[in-house]
């Protein structure tokens, strides 16, 4: 038996410093903010993100307990990385745009079978790729 699953809703990341994060999600990446509910005693923070299609990414301050200087691997069970689809002509753009930010990429690569990326980390060291979906 199948759902009817019509698509991913949301996507919250644990980041460091929202502010940090906000520059650059916002600034870097260009994603719409939608809500932004600060930091204060007693809750942790909430910023949110909208994509175009209606995605959101949700970042969030780390829950107390976390270890200081703890940080995203992809060598740990669970999350490997987060893929967003655009446009192949989109790609060199964002690469420059990552380039100016001092962003480290791996530039404008081609997967095995033909659509090329473009892979990134943010701030906290969460691995990104943008991969062409046209």
């Amino acid at each position: 038996m199948s759902f009817a699953f019509s698509g991913v809703h949301h996507i919250t990341l644990t980041v460091t410093d929202l502010t940090r994060s906000r520059r650059f999600y916002e600034g870097v990446l260009g994603l719409t903010v939608d809500q932004d509910f600060p930091p204060e005693p007693g809750y942790r923070g909430k910023l949110r993100l909208r994509l175009a299609d209606g995605t959101r990414i949700v970042l969030v301050s780390p829950l107390p307990g976390t270890p200081a200087g703890d940080q995203f691997s992809e060598h740990r069970v669970g999350l490997d990385h987060i893929s967003l689809g655009a446009p192949g002509a989109e790609l060199e753009r964002l690469a420059g745009e990552l380039a100016a930010a001092g962003v480290q990429t791996s530039g404008i690569q081609r997967d095995a079978l033909g659509p090329a990326l473009v892979c990134f980390r943010d701030p906290d060291n969460i691995a990104w790729e943008c991969f062409q979906n046209d």
